[in-house]
């Protein structure tokens, strides 16, 4: 008598590795976009400030 037995694979525990690291990745890129608006905003503040500054004199101040 042969019978064969058919044993189901034996799942193995998937690590959550790609997990951890899609999200460290994720993290660090919002963190780097973060980093480099505030960085152009420092840079390009006083600019920015002029530009409105004008905007509204111009607007205040009426044309002869």
């Amino acid at each position: 008598m042969t019978e064969d037995y058919y044993a189901p694979p034996v799942e193995e525990k998937k690590s959550n590795k790609t997990l951890i690291i899609i999200i460290v990745v994720v993290v660090v890129l919002i963190v780097l976009c973060c980093c480099c608006v505030l960085g152009t905003l420092l840079l390009a503040g006083p600019q920015v400030g002029n530009v409105f500054s004008n905007i509204i004199e111009e607007l205040v101040t009426p044309v002869p």
